[in-house]
């Protein structure tokens, strides 16, 4: 009797084994048949996702011959479409092998690209565009050429992805698919931020990061120029800020400076992809390089020991002295003079050796040194809880609390540091990267909006920041940055009802070959890019 039980138990445990290993390869089929009928429904590559895709019957293919036609309102905005289209080029020939001749003011023919703001729609602003691909050729239409340019993007992806290779590339056709696309941003912020203080990156890994992030319609970068480890930009009237402040790094390796001609030849290469700077000096606190650098910011006249490690908190400039105040306002001015941005960030964040009533009163006094300089402030928050700061300076929100921005009808760039932060590794495996505000996957990344932090109104934007202690390469930078500032660009770009998770996994996947192509050192989530 006790054997009939055992074998009867035996059976009965086998069956539910079974079962369960079924179920569990029923669900994983049924999830891959869910994504096969999403991608079969996914008719373009496209991030961010336009607001209005049409596709049509046909294509236009490119050859040997194709010219790319260019008009604009004024002679003036002709000079610059024509600066775009020489973009353009610079992006399609190295894998074609077509010279694409630029042809101004004249009546397209066919086998064109015409690109033109001739008639563009006022409701497109600055950024928006129309884009009209038929056999014959491709026009795109905007009200400004920056909204040209954000089109081009779209081209280029419309393309193989092998135009995304900088040599020549045999035996493809180089087709765009007939289709009508209607397309502007959700908000006019879209940005990304990289910490250059902690560790240092070059002039070049700068631009090349300008140039990546341009073709997903990125508008500004944030560059956090200062901190406890590091000056990284040229200060004439206080050359010890770099030959002493920027001397090193966390770790203590040889860190680096720009000089000023080397930052506005970085805002130049940038306002060329239509990507505005924002340079960043964060005070109170994040200040020891300054204090590393110059004496008189201590109150014992004496110089603090450079720091190299990754602590923070720990640093405060004197906020009762006059002589803070006026190198406070020394920076702003070079800074100012050699930044076109309408923004100043003036940092704020983790000033925890500051009294409450000393951070209050030092933000709201630098608030006006930058608006005296024509600019307007950015700052962290706790920056909104100071009674002098009002609506005339923009909360960078990362730690999701704004109730005093709200109350003060403040404008904010939402930067939450558990959706947001590029820093923060994708799981426990990632071999870069900080824990601290939690594990940011590809999908959570993707997954929220703006508007769960902060009514819409006030709203600026969105960005990503890049905090480096321990990034200490350019491939490490991107193995950080990407796929996961495809989904913020999208975040920024698509309105809210026009997104979803398995739609865009399914565009996301058809980028791994363009960002391969460029040689963009991206993480391959296997959820996203699973082996065949």
């Amino acid at each position: 009797m006790k054997s009939k039980n055992k074998k009867h138990l035996i059976i009965t445990l086998c069956i539910l084994v079974i079962s369960i290993v079924t179920l569990v390869f029923s669900n994983i089929n049924k999830e891959d048949e869910d994504l096969a009928v999403i991608a079969e429904k996914v008719n373009n590559t496209i991030i961010p996702k336009p607001i209005n895709y049409k596709e049509a019957e046909g294509k236009f293919t490119l050859n040997k011959d194709t010219k790319i036609y260019v008009k604009g309102n004024t002679e003036e905005e002709t000079t610059e479409i024509t600066r775009i289209a020489e973009y353009l080029k610079g992006k399609l020939s190295p894998s074609t092998g077509y010279e694409f001749t630029i042809v101004k003011n004249e009546v397209p023919s066919g086998n064109s690209i015409y690109l033109t703001t001739v008639e563009g729609k006022e409701e497109l602003g600055n950024e928006g565009y129309e884009l009209t691909t038929t056999t014959d050729g491709i026009i795109l239409k905007a009200y400004k050429p920056e909204g040209l340019f954000r089109g081009i993007q779209t081209i280029r992806q419309l393309l193989p992805a092998e135009i995304a290779k900088s040599t020549l590339v045999n035996n493809v056709e180089w087709s765009i698919p007939a289709s009508t696309i209607y397309d502007k941003p959700e908000y006019a912020y879209r940005g990304f931020m990289i910490d250059v203080a902690r560790h240092f990156f070059p002039e070049d890994v700068i631009k090349q990061q300008i140039d990546y992030a341009a073709q997903y319609k990125i508008n500004r970068l944030h560059l956090h120029l200062t901190d406890d480890q590091g000056w990284r930009i040229e200060i004439k009237k206080y050359p010890d800020l770099t030959l002493i402040g920027g001397s090193t790094q966390v770790g203590g390796g040889p860190g680096g400076y720009y000089t000023q001609e080397q930052f506005k030849s970085i805002v130049q290469y940038a306002a060329d992809r239509y990507i505005e700077i924002i340079p960043e000096v964060d005070m109170p606190g994040h200040t020891n390089a300054a204090l590393a650098s110059l004496a008189f910011l201590n109150p014992d006249g004496k110089r603090k020991p450079l720091y190299t490690g990754i602590d923070v908190g720990f640093s405060t400039l004197m906020t009762d002295s006059e002589e803070t105040y006026e190198f406070i306002e020394n920076v702003v001015k070079e800074i100012s003079a050699i930044s076109p941005s309408k923004y100043f960030h003036m940092g704020g964040d983790e000033a925890d050796s500051t009294k409450k009533e000393d951070y209050d009163y030092f933000v709201g006094r630098v608030s006006k040194i930058v608006q005296k300089y024509g600019k307007t402030p950015i700052g962290w928050d706790p920056i909104d809880t100071a009674p002098e700061i009002n609506s005339s300076t923009i909360l960078q929100n990362w730690k999701a609390s704004n109730e005093a921005a709200r109350e003060k009808n403040m404008n904010m760039i939402i930067s939450i540091a558990s959706k947001a932060y590029l820093d923060m590794k994708y799981n426990s495996a990632t071999p870069y990267g900080l824990n601290w505000a939690g594990y940011i996957p590809v999908e959570t990344a993707y997954n929220w909006d703006p508007t769960d932090y902060a009514p819409k109104n006030l709203v600026l934007g969105i960005e990503s920041p890049l905090w480096t202690e321990n990034i200490a390469t350019e491939d490490e930078m991107e193995f950080m940055i990407y796929p996961r500032l495809l989904g913020y660009s999208e975040i920024g770009w698509t309105p809210k009802s026009s997104r979803n998770w398995p739609e865009y996994k399914v565009r996301l996947e058809r980028q791994g070959l363009r960002m391969e192509n460029e040689g963009i050192n991206y993480y391959k989530d296997k959820d996203i890019w699973k082996s065949k």
